[in-house]
């Protein structure tokens, strides 16, 4: 009879235990250098990027883990923390499609009251949210981005002293899915103003951290040309192969199984890289499996059933909001290439249309989300599994083309 097990992998929720987290030394080293800079009163305003379901939520959430004191992940991959732990007041906030500066910067605040209220409920502090709601949803009213600014930091700057006065090293704000606001709402203004005016006031004791989908930042820079100035960039490339080992071997262990190494480079080969897949793989061996040892039909056993049927649904979705005519036929010939990166060349070839001649399908694909480019001329899947369901299924009728 087949043993219980604690699933080791999460496919579907960002990682948050220090031990579970695998990979990311260079950039988990670089986010731990701007804490440091924080906590030595130079505070550097940080942004993680990269494409959707590469694990930037994940990442996020251990360096809010480092900067509550929790140092399981530095001493885990060996990084220096400059000190011996840190000490910041943290708030975290998720950002919604049609979020407005004020909106931003009330929720960041509410979080932190919150923050302050569960370390020290009977402290006798307290921001003033009441006001500041009270001024920018007044019926009609268009707030400036300098009024905001103005008030958020005033505020900002009280919570600030006061985290001194209790010995916290500092506030770090955690802002995620920052992709997710759009771009022309004023969002770029209110950081690059609100770094300003903290650091004018001489206010070094606070810095905002968030994360975004690559592009995030550029879309940003149009509303606002020097928000390149204002963050570090810390872009999250796809998981190497000895990232891809190092979770799944951890996952293996940890619920007693063993396991073929031919299976470990099939998941690597399938997944592009991605952490989703390779939690979502990860999991599904295991459940398939009628012993504690993975072997390749396991393997081939729980990608069909993760195509087939988990995630049938979203990657039929998925190929329908592509688009027809060309660009399911773009579509069917990437996933005839035998690797997860396919040239233009390959393309054009399987498709008979010169590069030209269907460039704008390609722009449409990344913009909708569907593809990704990699380098110049060099294109994937977003979602990798979507190659072995177009294997699998087929793609839509392309009787009609789809006008450019």
């Amino acid at each position: 009879m087949k043993k219980r097990y604690v699933d080791p992998f999460s496919p579907d929720l960002p990682i948050n235990d220090p031990d579970r987290f695998s990979g990311r030394y260079r950039e988990v080293d670089s986010i731990v250098d701007s804490l440091y800079q924080l906590s030595n009163k130079n505070p550097v305003h940080t942004i993680i990027t990269g494409d959707r379901g590469i694990g930037k939520s994940s990442l996020l959430i251990q360096v809010k883990n480092l900067a509550e004191g929790n140092g399981k992940l530095s001493n885990k991959l060996k990084i220096n923390l400059g000190v011996e732990s840190y000490d910041y007041i943290c708030a975290w906030h998720d950002c919604a499609s049609d979020q407005t500066p004020a909106d931003l910067a009330s929720g960041i605040l509410s979080k932190l009251q919150n923050k302050f209220f569960t370390l020290w409920n009977k402290l006798n502090f307290e921001l003033d949210i009441a006001g500041f709601l009270k001024i920018f949803q007044k019926e009609n009213k268009s707030a400036s981005a300098t009024q905001i600014v103005e008030l958020f930091c005033n505020e900002l700057t009280k919570a600030c002293k006061k985290a001194q006065e209790q010995g916290k090293t500092g506030v770090i704000l955690f802002v995620d899915e920052l992709d997710r606001v759009d771009p022309t709402s004023g969002i770029a203004t209110f950081f690059k103003l609100s770094a300003e005016r903290l650091s004018r006031e001489g206010i070094t004791n606070v810095a905002f951290f968030t994360a975004g989908i690559t592009g995030a930042i550029q879309n940003l820079e149009q509303e606002h040309g020097s928000i390149y100035r204002t963050f570090k960039d810390v872009p999250l490339p796809k998981l190497e192969e000895a990232e891809v080992h190092e979770i799944l071997v951890n996952g293996f262990n940890k619920a007693g199984f063993l396991y073929e190494r031919t299976v470990i480079r099939s998941i690597f080969k399938i997944s592009a890289g991605y952490p989703e897949p390779v939690h979502l793989l990860g999991s599904q061996l295991l459940k398939v499996s009628e012993n504690t040892h993975l072997t390749d039909e396991d393997f081939n056993t729980a990608k069909r059933q993760v195509v087939e049927s988990l995630r049938r649904n979203k990657l039929a979705s998925m190929l329908k909001n592509a688009g027809s005519g060309k660009y399911q036929k773009i579509l069917e010939a990437m996933a005839q290439h035998t690797t997860q990166n396919v040239p233009l060349s390959f393309i054009s070839e399987n498709i008979g249309y010169e590069q030209n001649q269907y460039s704008a399908n390609m722009g449409r694909l990344v913009k909708r989300n569907i593809i990704s480019q990699v380098d110049r001329g060099i294109y994937c899947f977003v979602d990798p599994l979507l190659k072995e369901y177009i294997a699998r299924f087929g793609i839509i009728d392309v009787d009609e083309d789809e006008t450019i």
